[in-house]
Formats: structure tokens, C-alpha cells, sequence
């Protein structure tokens, strides 16, 4: 570990002699929380029933580590993050995953830049487009991403590296006395899938008035029929008031959505479908009650139709699979055709429309410490087998100067895995950060 930090920091320094202006940040962050650090929580328990209607219990544990630079310049910024994960689950690739990523961003006039990287995280995000009870902003809201969505792992059952692809573009950035501002971006996703690159290019624009508005538009893989589309607006008029709305095209973020749960009983397993949207509208809101140390926030995202983007599958009469195309098509209609009449439908989706609702409050209770509690809910409309519902208190304890300690439950109630409690977890983590100015 402190080979890793002389190394970044070293970097940092070599930098550094560019301006006297450069700023160091380095973040490390130790433990397991699926928000925080990966897929896992630090100790998991969940229930999940089979095809035979027999439910069984599967314990796992995780522990990782991610430790993070950031620099900041008049010239450019970097991220550079180093992430090591060790994870017993029954269900995971690898006992062993690393993700290295990051991306630099290199502007030699203040309105224009050029980026590269692995990942911009949230760099180029829409403020409208947050999520206030999330405390996320999805690939919808960031106007460049690594939005081909081709996350993989490559290794083995022991020792596996995670990878989402290689990306880069440019940017424009302008900043009025009046207090309008404009950004832009645009540029792609590369990803080497056997001897050619699949590619995906996104676009997108944001402005508004300081202290006024917020408006922005994204359109993520637009090459392909599977394209993606995001449109925001939100009131920036409060410091302590949140207040977003959001228009979505091809809605596909697994996190807002429920599962439908597919039994295949002649082959003897099970699987979960995330039932997706063709379009979607969302609110988002919350106040900050500054001088009572209470903050309350609420996510809505709602499906329009009970339509969805999906593959249809087309054979011909002695069975082989002849095309697949990209189309619309409305939950319990047909998805595969042959040329004969036999056709397979997607009869084992309710027709309900995907809703999810998120409600987070927060209260200090004194200078070190802070009370945290999230409510998710994630559903088709009309369909109880799809309900999900995840409480999650949690505390957050400040220790010393830089140091900070987040545990709490997770409790997840998933009609879809099992009845009652289908999942119990326990999420823990050490968060230290340092920061030098040069």
C-alpha cells in the first residue's frame, strides 16, 4: 500500500512542474460496500428459492481496497484509481478481481480539452440529472462516458482483471460574466472484440444561469438501434433545494429497475430478467434543513408503456437462426418468429410498467457523526412477484482529520429471489484522504 501511494504521488509531483497551482488528492478506501466499492457488502447473506420451490441459504464474504489520485491543474486533471478485490460469493467470476482505470483530461485553453481513459466516472455529469435520494447521477445524465456498456472480465475462476473498455473525446467549456454557462462533449467508446473494435459514440450538451436553471441533453450509442437518450431540467435557485426533472429513452440502468424471475424447469435453473423501458420519466427533489442537521431527499422513475428496446430473434422453418434485430416490443408479445407459425413469446413478463422510488434522510448528529437511512423500491406496476424493497441504515463516524468509517444493514426483501427477507448484508469501510497544494 505505500508503494502505491509514493508511486501516485511521485507522479503527482513530476506534474506538478507544469503550474504552481496543481493540486493533490489522494483517497483510499478499505472494506466492502456495494455502493462504495463493488457488487458486494462485507459479510452477505441471502435466500433464494429454486425451480422445485426448495429455498436455500448462501453466506460470502468480500473485502477490497481502492486507492485513488486525483490531480488538478490549470493545464489538466487526472484520476488514476487501483482497485483490488478478494470475494467469496457463490455467485462471483473470480476470487480475485482488479480493476485498474482513470482517464486524463488535458485543456490548453480554458473552453476546449481532449480526454482518454478507462473511465470518467462522474467527470462530465449533468447537475439536473442527479439523483438527490440515489446520491448517484446515471450514464444518462454525463455527457461522455464509457456508455458502450461491454464491462468484462478477463481471467479465471482464481484471478480475474475487469475492463469497460477504452475511451476518449473532447470537450468545450464556456463561462459568462452574466452567469450563463454552455458545455459540451462528445467522442466514443472502443472496445477489441475478437479481430474488430466494437465502438459506441455518445454526445451531449449542458447549460443554464447560475443560481437560475439547469438544462441538459445526452444521446449515448447513437450508431445503433439500441441508442440512448437523456433529457434534464432542474431549478439551481436554492443552495439548500433539489429540484430535477428527467426524460429517458431505452431506460437500462439495473439499478432502478426490478427483476422478473424465469423459471426454466426442464433444464433446472432459474434466471432474472431486469425489465427495462422504452421510456421513462423521473423526479427528483429534497431539502436541506442547514440549521437542524436534517436532509430528506426522493428519487421517482416511472416507465410510460409497458413497451421495452429488445433483441428479436427470426428462424427459418428447419430452425436455424436466420437474423436478429433490435426492435420495440410490448411485454407478453411475440420476440422469437419462425417462418412456420411457431412462435415463442415473452409471456413470463408482466405487462406492468417499471417503477422505482427511493427515499434518503440524513441527520448529524454531531460534528463526527452522521445518520444515514435509504428506502429503495424497485417494481412492475400491478405485478407483487416483482416487488423489491431494500432498507439500508447507516452510520457515518468522522475519525480524526481525514478519516472516515461507514457500516450499517441492508436489508433486502425481493419477491423475485424469495419470500420475506430474501437478503441481509453488512457493509464496512475505512475511508482516509490527504491533500497537498504545490
Amino acid at each position: 500500500m505505500k508503494r502505491h501511494i509514493l508511486t501516485i504521488t511521485l507522479f503527482a509531483f513530476a506534474l506538478a512542474s507544469l503550474s504552481a497551482k496543481t493540486k493533490l488528492t489522494v483517497k483510499n478506501t478499505v472494506g466492502a460496500d456495494l455502493d462504495e466499492l463493488g457488487e458486494y457488502d462485507l459479510f452477505t447473506r441471502t435466500n433464494e428459492t429454486d425451480v422445485t420451490g426448495d429455498t436455500t441459504t448462501n453466506t460470502g464474504f468480500s473485502f477490497g481496497d481502492r486507492l485513488q489520485a486525483d490531480v488538478e491543474d490549470d493545464l489538466f486533471n487526472a484520476r488514476i484509481r487501483l482497485e483490488a478485490f478478494y470475494q467469496n460469493m457463490d455467485d462471483s467470476l473470480a476470487n480475485v478481481i482488479f480493476a485498474p482505470s482513470g482517464y486524463f483530461h488535458f485543456t490548453p485553453v480554458s473552453q476546449f480539452g481532449i480526454v482518454a481513459g478507462t473511465n470518467f466516472y462522474k467527470h462530465f455529469a449533468i447537475q439536473s440529472g442527479y439523483l438527490a435520494a440515489s446520491d448517484d447521477t446515471t450514464k444518462y445524465a454525463r455527457l461522455l462516458t464509457d456508455s458502450l456498456g461491454e464491462e468484462r472480465y478477463f481471467g479465471n475462476d482464481t484471478v480475474a482483471i475487469f475492463s469497460n473498455g477504452f475511451a476518449g473525446g473532447i470537450t468545450s467549456d464556456w463561462n459568462f460574466n452574466n452567469g450563463i454557462y454552455t458545455k459540451f462533449a462528445g467522442g466514443g467508446t472502443f472496445y477489441p472484440d475478437s479481430d474488430e473494435f466494437e465502438k459506441a459514440i455518445d454526445f451531449g450538451v449542458n447549460g443554464g444561469v447560475s443560481n437560475l436553471f439547469d438544462v441538459g441533453f445526452t444521446a449515448h450509442d447513437v450508431t445503433e438501434d439500441s441508442r440512448k437518450f437523456g433529457a434534464f431540467l432542474g431549478y439551481t435557485g436554492s443552495e439548500n433545494l433539489i429540484a430535477n426533472v428527467g426524460f429517458y429513452y431505452n431506460f437500462t440502468t439495473s439499478d432502478y429497475l426490478p427483476e422478473e424471475r424465469v423459471d426454466h424447469k426442464k433444464k433446472g435453473y432459474s434466471e432474472y430478467k431486469k425489465q427495462s423501458t422504452k421510456y421513462a420519466l423521473g423526479f427528483s427533489g429534497g431539502y436541506d434543513f442547514t440549521e437542524k442537521g436534517f436532509k430528506i431527499y426522493a428519487d421517482v422513475i416511472t416507465g410510460l408503456t409497458n413497451e421495452y428496446i429488445g433483441k428479436i430473434k427470426y428462424y427459418d422453418s428447419d430452425g436455424n437462426l436466420t437474423k436478429t434485430e433490435i426492435g420495440t416490443i410490448a411485454r407478453g408479445s411475440t420476440i422469437v418468429k419462425y417462418k412456420s407459425s411457431k412462435n415463442e413469446t415473452d409471456d413470463y413478463t408482466h405487462e406492468g410498467i417499471p417503477f422505482y422510488a427511493g427515499l434518503r434522510m440524513n441527520y448529524q448528529i454531531s460534528d463526527s457523526m452522521e445518520a444515514l437511512f435509504n428506502f429503495c423500491l424497485r417494481t412492475l406496476l400491478h405485478a407483487e412477484s416483482t416487488t423489491w424493497i431494500t432498507l439500508y441504515p447507516r452510520l457515518s463516524i468522522g475519525v480524526g482529520e481525514s478519516g472516515t468509517i461507514g457500516a450499517g444493514l441492508r436489508f433486502d426483501m425481493n419477491a423475485a429471489r424469495s419470500e420475506g427477507i430474501s437478503g441481509i448484508s453488512i457493509p464496512l469501510t475505512y475511508t482516509y484522504k490527504f491533500k497537498k497544494k504545490f
